[in-house]
């Protein structure tokens, strides 16, 4: 049995956001934007980022982690006239083309094809209106709380609309499984329709102008002005970047990132515990942890050592103990072993 050991390093000194959210010293074109670390929330930068906007192709984000999370990315998608009723940027369907689910996310997240996304739907939900009503459940699922889903595609129907902060908070979800994340970063791929391979490639120049990129999504409409969402890792730290109506998307995202991941610093955190030891030469093994973190600010950095109540000699140097759950504002950012750091041998009682 475990026995928990809290040891806070320092307190949480407030709710908010970390004062950089603030910040804007990059200037940048976008009408509303928002940098967003994927595995705290914490908000790195933000402009009008909780005005409402047509989103366009970004869109496409949701309509892919449906998809990819419907357990059915290897069934064949028998094409019919409604899905490729559309138009826009286009994978290429035909009324009767076959091709895999997996492959209409590629289509959908690589070239952005409309006809990719709308199979998709009406694959999996029946009708393009029956699939919106699964877009909205799964938005406010995740917190998406002023954003409306009307199409699969992000095409300016009805009043598809969604906020910077909300599709920061998508794809920092979305990133968390693997099959998106895996497609989101591609550059390029082949699909096969009816059997035949086709060539198609990311609309996403980051992933080849920045070495940090691991993904993103483009989208543009008369409406929308241009849309970019995108993922960036450097370190141990993945920052989400959205740009909604920016002329110059490209170098906001290069700009944003720069300025964004120049806020994080490296932070040790280290202590010593002891554990009671039975059956051997030492009463009391010596433990210890450390931890190398890359955050905002260490203040909001809190240490829980989780050990075993006592140990059973031998002990060498090394073993483990225990583990160290490393958190930040509450959210587990690193777990790291507690080992021993004494040698300790079993004892032998001399026999009479």
């Amino acid at each position: 049995m475990l026995r928990k050991i809290s040891l806070f390093l320092a307190l949480l000194f407030a709710v908010l956001s970390f004062p950089c959210s603030n910040a804007s010293a990059a200037d940048i074109s976008a009408a509303s934007a928002i940098v967003l670390d994927a595995d705290t929330f914490e908000v790195v930068y933000q402009k009008n980022a909780d005005e409402k906007r047509s989103v366009a192709s970004t869109t496409k984000i949701l309509t892919s982690l449906i998809a990819c999370e419907s357990g059915k990315l290897n069934e064949t998608v028998n094409v019919t006239w409604d899905m490729v009723n559309t138009h826009g940027s286009l994978l290429g369907l035909r009324e009767n083309d076959k091709i895999t689910l997996y492959d209409l996310v590629v289509g959908m997240l690589l070239p952005s094809g409309n006809d990719a996304a709308n199979a998709a739907a009406v694959y999996l939900a029946g009708s393009l209106n029956e699939f919106a009503g699964l877009m909205n459940k799964k938005a406010a699922q995740l917190g998406m709380n002023d954003s409306l889903f009307v199409t699969p595609s992000g095409l300016d129907e009805g009043d598809n609309h969604s906020t910077a902060r909300d599709m920061a908070i998508l794809t920092a979800y979305a990133l968390k499984n693997e099959t998106f994340a895996s497609i989101f970063a591609m550059p390029s791929a082949n699909v096969k329709i009816n059997g035949e391979s086709l060539a198609i490639y990311n609309h996403n120049r980051l992933l080849s102008e920045l070495d940090c990129c691991i993904g993103g999504k483009t989208g543009y409409t008369d409406k929308a002005g241009r849309c970019l969402v995108s993922a960036a890792r450097k370190n141990s730290n993945t920052l989400v970047c959205v740009t909604l109506g920016a002329p110059d998307d490209w170098n906001d995202h290069k700009k944003l990132y720069n300025e964004c991941f120049a806020k994080y610093s490296n932070q040790t955190f280290s202590d010593s515990i002891s554990v009671p030891a039975v059956g051997g030469t030492k009463d009391v093994i010596e433990c210890s942890y450390f931890a190398d973190v890359s955050v905002l600010n260490k203040d909001y950095v809190t240490v829980e050592l989780y050990a075993f109540p006592f140990v059973y000699c031998p002990v060498s140097a090394g073993d483990k103990i225990g583990k160290a759950v490393v958190k930040y504002k509450e959210k587990e950012i690193q777990t790291v072993y507690i080992t021993a750091e004494d040698n300790a041998e079993y004892y032998y009682a001399e026999s009479e």
